[in-house]
Formats: structure tokens, sequence, C-alpha cells
């Protein structure tokens, strides 16, 4: 109904309803042009993204701390599986930090060749040795962060023992058992068969721990001894010749740098069950393709000439010139 005039127009209520209606009919039909554009542009995309690392044994300059291209941090599709493997920096001429700063060492070798070898992409983290296996004093020694919550694959060269065993895995070795023995300060005398009431030093997680040296019966008073850990044989050392410990039950290797200010007891302790090799979590497949690696070096000679070739390319004075290598 409508007035004429200056009156109102009035429009129907079926009027108005046709209105909305159309309005809705309209914004129904532009999301669904929308919605088809968009289902048409993700289907013409690959549904996951295909990232390949190629990898390939580049090798390293010395004393890099990489055994293989550090742009390997990666690999989906085919570039292969990648394995980190923690090292040190203070054990002889096995780990050490070069004079340009670098991590070098036997260790860097013998990874290099049997990564090579086996075919796989390999490389090192720095770490400090408590987190690959630790011990508290008066506690019993435990697998390390690092290995146990996979910050790595594998640590290098760590002995086996009566402990570790029941804790992690161990590669064939490549190294000989440590021979162990007290080391005190120069000028001072020391009864290495009786250590009664003494400070002895021990490593942080090393194999000549307290528990070791409470096996060997034929030192006698080791229940009565005040325990001190050190985190590195440097420390250790410090702690020697400062006088907080009597004296230290150590390798002969970790102390080696050290024999210009310490004196070295006479009797030769074992305290590993076995020799050096990988150390890694019971659930790994590392050795497996180290072993494989590492048969193919001892057959085809090189273990041996990176054996040989060490003392004059990793040896000093303060190293010492001699890598222990099991025979082959």
């Amino acid at each position: 109904m409508a007035e004429t005039g200056d009156s109102k127009v009035l429009v129907q209520p079926a009027q108005e309803t046709s209105r909305v209606l159309f309005v809705a009919v309209g914004v129904c039909a532009l999301i669904a042009v929308v919605s088809v554009i968009i289902a048409a542009v993700a289907l013409s995309r690959p549904s996951t993204p295909n990232i390949t690392v190629n990898g390939g044994n580049t090798g390293t300059s010395s004393g890099g701390g990489m055994s293989y291209n550090p742009s390997l941090v990666a690999s989906t599709g085919s570039g292969g599986r990648i394995w980190s493997i923690s090292i040190g920096h203070d054990w002889g001429l096995y780990e050490y930090i070069n004079t340009t700063g670098y991590l070098a060492g036997f260790s860097h070798d013998l990874i290099d060749a049997v990564c090579k070898a086996a075919g796989a992409n390999c490389y090192t983290i720095w770490d400090p040795y408590t987190n690959c296996m630790d011990s508290e004093a008066g506690q019993h020694t435990h697998g390390g962060q690092g290995l146990l919550d996979r910050w790595y694959d594998a640590c290098w060269g760590w002995e086996q023992t009566v402990t570790r065993v029941q804790i992690v895995s161990f590669s064939k070795p490549f190294i000989k058992s440590d021979p162990s023995y007290f080391w005190y300060k120069k000028g001072m005398t020391f009864n290495e068969n009786d250590v009664s009431n003494k400070k002895i030093g021990f490593l942080d997680g090393w194999a000549q721990d307290e528990k070791c040296l409470a096996r060997l019966t034929a030192i006698t008073g080791s229940m009565s001894i005040t325990v001190v850990h050190a985190l590195t044989p440097t420390d250790l050392n410090d702690k020697i010749q400062n006088g907080q410990v009597d004296a230290a039950f150590a390798s002969e290797p970790a102390m080696t740098g050290f024999t210009d200010v310490l004196t070295r007891s006479s009797t030769v302790r074992l305290c590993s069950i076995g020799g050096n090799g990988m150390m890694t979590r019971k659930d790994s497949t590392f050795n497996a393709m180290w072993n494989i690696g590492f048969d193919k070096i001892v057959s085809n000679g090189k273990f041996k000439e990176l054996c040989q070739a060490a003392g004059t390319k990793h040896g000093s004075d303060s190293r010492g010139y001699i890598v222990g290598c099991v025979d082959t």
C-alpha cells in the first residue's frame, strides 16, 4: 500500500523477505566460488616438502672437528642417516685443541676413516666427558645426560668396565685398555699399596674410579680414603699440586701431559674388562655401522697406517707420542 503527496511509501512484508533471500543466495554463491579456487590451488601443490641433503664423503680439514661436510645438519628423503659423535679435548694425542684453536687428534683421523669406509655421514660434537659417562664422589657411575638423552649417537674411545656394560653398549675396541697408576707430586713420597686415610683424586666418569680401587684387593685401606673428583686431567693435576689430594688414581694417557711435575707409581693396575671403543645407548644401531667400517680399514691396512702416523702427526712432549692401538 502507498500514499501520495508527502505521505510515506510502505513496502509490503513479502517484498522485504524476497530481498533478504536474494542477498543470502548471493553470499553463498560467492563463498562457493572462493572455495573452489582454493581447492584447485592446493591440489596443484605437493602434499609434503621433498627435502634431500646430498651427503658424500667430502672429508675435513685437519682439526676442523667435522668428519664430513658441515652442511649435513638434517636429512629426509634420500639424504641418508647422519651420525653424531661426541669427543673431548683433554686426552693426550687422542683429543686436544691445536694451536689454531680447533679440535684435533687421533680420534678425528679414525672417525673420518671408519665413516668413509662404512659409507656413513658422520660429524663430531665437542662436549664435556661427563655428558657421556658421569660419576659423583661416593656414588655409582651412571650414563651421561648427553648420551642417554640423544644429544648424539656415540661417544668416542671409552673403556669397557663392569659397571658400564650394564648401562651402555660398545663397538669393537680399537685402543688397548689403559694402564692405571697412582700419580703424586714430584719430591713427595706415596705408598701405593696402602692408601689408608689418604685423599685420593679421581676423574669424573672415567674407568679409574673409587669402585675400581676398592676392587683391587692388593691395595689396603681403600675403604678409608677421602674421595675427591675432578672434571679434567688438568683439574686433577691442579688438585695434586695445591695439596687438595695426596695422589690421583688415573690412566696413563690422561696424565701423560704432567710427567714433568708428577711421579707415577710403579705397579700397573687395570680397571677395564675390554679395550676402548665407541660407546652408545643399548638401543642404538651405531655400533653395527661402525664395526663394518672398522673391519674394512683393518683389512686394507688403513688402521695400522693411522696408528703409526699418529705420533708424528699429533704427538708432543706434553701429549706423548704413542697411541695404544689394538693388535690386528
